[in-house]
């Protein structure tokens, strides 16, 4: 018997074993909307989705085929606008036997939320979030679909409003509905953290965040700069430094360039070598005559369009897409105007980088300033960074339309580069209690599992508010700091590559070493450029009197040697 039965053994051992890997999640986002681009809000629904999955498609509901959802592990349906949902995407949601997420209008089109009986309300702003059991205030109204509840609903979120709850975030087995209108506003939160139950994965404990010191640049004071940054650091917080090699004054239109400034370079030399990490944050952090730090340097902010010149040159109007006739006139517009954009915006970054590894530095990141760019500068950027600090300009024609994620994520939008979010804001000293607002975001980001704290401090504020902020960040529950360098992140130009490998800086620089040090000299301003042509003149002037003067004794020593002989 014994015989037997390590015969059978052996002879399973020897049968092939299958062993089935995990589906990848594969992610297809169809919505209705009267855009012929991609709305706002669809590409910040990407941006929540990017976290669970690097494949994200997005369909107009007009645009869906039969082979949309080829592949496809999970599907979302987002009503932007109020409209009849195409018949081939209508039927796509309805066949389908992956798990359906819908958010906003329309969904009592699809079989899967006809039994739901909704309701639209106006100004709702207190919540309950069920997983935390947390009421939370928002600060801005907002427009919310109520489900009517029914004992096969699980609830992940509900409207408060004369003492009763209204669910607003249901699941029924795999299938949800957020009545959440509009994901720009506060209640994408309420998305953000059901989409862990949606994709079913198990979150992370804890929350990472950052601190970064904003707007560093040449005319920043240095004994701040050090105070502000050796307290962080010797409070174990591995701080970010933003820093713009160029200060260009609004009203006299001076620069002033870090080459000006050795006491500030030696500070940022010393704070890099304890710990801290530099990002790139633009060249000018200006536009026109626009003062560093205040200005803009990648929207063109008078036009609300991209930058599609140098600053001291007239823009085209870029147009919209209703303005043409055809697609094809539309592209060849658009994409003629942007070759402006293409090289002012590579001219920026390039220098930029350049500039601070010139001082020794290593740009490790980059943060736009006032957080604005055009989609096409997003992909521009990241061809030489692989990620973004702040929020994201969703929209392409509008730069007040933006946000973060609650959490780090990889938006299409992006091309590639990793997002961190500023999710708490950041230090204001105009009023009387700066840190409560921060307070407030804190409170409310910490709604979503593995939320990332992310805030900023300017450096000229001192050291007075910084031992509140960080107590908050490290308030949150399982708190760490982020060490970009240990993210394996990476900043390139042509001739320049900066990644840190272990902690450990790698810098390959392949640039003509005197002809940088030459370029980083040259001034900035007009004047300055004038007073060292001026110079340069008077240089010239007297090297060719003295030359002349040697010659000319030359010329007297041949003549007395000829009389003497």
């Amino acid at each position: 018997m014994r015989y037997n039965i390590l015969v059978m053994t052996c002879l399973l051992l020897l049968l092939p074993m299958y062993v089935h890997a995990d589906e990848p999640t594969t992610v297809v986002i169809v919505y209705s909307s009267s855009d012929v681009t991609v709305p706002p809000d669809v590409h910040k629904l990407d941006a929540l989705v990017s976290k669970f999955t690097d494949d994200v498609r997005l369909v107009r509901d007009v645009d869906v085929m039969a082979n949309t959802s080829d592949h496809a592990s999970h599907l979302f349906y987002y009503g932007v606008s109020i409209a009849t949902i195409a018949e081939p995407a209508r039927d796509l949601l309805n066949d389908t036997d992956v798990p359906v997420y819908a958010i906003g209008h329309n969904v009592e089109q699809l079989d899967a939320f006809k039994q739901y009986d909704l309701n639209r309300v106006p100004d709702a702003s207190k919540f309950f979030h069920e997983r935390t059991g947390e009421t939370v205030s928002f600060e801005l109204t907002d427009v919310v679909t109520t489900i009517r509840r029914t004992e096969d609903m699980l609830v992940h979120a509900s409207l408060i409003r004369d003492q009763q709850m209204t669910p607003v975030l249901v699941q029924i087995d795999d299938t949800f509905y957020a009545g959440v209108n509009n994901l720009l506003n506060r209640t994408h939160l309420f998305v953000a953290d059901s989409l862990f139950d949606f994709f079913d994965v198990e979150a992370k404990p804890g929350h990472v965040g950052y601190l970064r010191l904003e707007d560093i640049n040449p005319s920043s004071d240095p004994d701040l700069v050090e105070s502000v940054g050796t307290y962080l650091l010797d409070r174990g917080v591995p701080i970010l430094l933003a820093v713009i090699p160029i200060y260009t004054d609004a009203e006299s239109g001076q620069t002033i360039q870090f080459s000006e400034r050795p006491e500030l370079v030696r500070v940022l030399q010393e704070l890099e070598a304890r710990g801290a990490t530099v990002l790139a944050h633009g060249y000018t952090h200006q536009y026109r005559s626009s003062e560093t730090g205040e200005g803009f340097e990648f929207w063109d902010v008078e036009n609300n369009q991209p930058v599609l010149v140098p600053s001291n040159e007239t823009p085209p109007i870029l147009k919209s897409r209703e303005s043409f006739s055809s697609e094809s006139a539309y592209v060849s517009h658009r994409d003629a105007l942007l070759k402006g954009e293409t090289t002012y915006i590579r001219s920026k970054l390039t220098n930029s980088i350049h500039s601070l590894v010139s001082l020794g530095l290593h740009p490790l990141g980059f943060e736009a300033p006032h957080y604005t760019m055009s989609h096409s500068g997003y992909a521009l950027t990241a061809k030489q960074f692989t990620n973004v600090f702040g929020q994201v300009q969703w929209s392409n024609t509008n730069w007040q339309t933006m946000s973060a994620t609650p959490y780090v994520s990889k938006p299409t939008l992006l091309h590639g580069m990793t997002l961190y979010p500023e999710t708490i804001g950041y230090v204001r000293p105009d009023i009387p209690r700066p840190v409560d607002e921060m307070r407030h975001a804190f409170d409310e980001v910490l709604l979503v599992r593995e939320s990332m704290i992310g805030a900023f401090y300017h450096p000229y504020i001192g050291t007075e508010h910084l031992d509140e902020v960080v107590d908050l960040m490290e308030s949150a529950p399982g708190f760490s700091w982020l060490d970009l360098r240990t993210t394996g992140e990476r900043v390139s130009t042509d001739d320049i590559s900066i990644q840190a490998i272990d902690g450990e800086f790698v810098l390959q620089d392949d640039r003509n070493t005197l002809l940088e040090r030459l370029r980083f000299l040259v001034p900035g301003s007009f004047l300055e450029r004038a007073l060292a042509i001026l110079a340069l003149i008077t240089l010239i002037a007297v090297t060719a009197f003295f030359t002349y003067t040697i010659y000319l004794r030359s010329q007297r020593k041949k003549r007395l040697f000829k009389e003497r002989g």
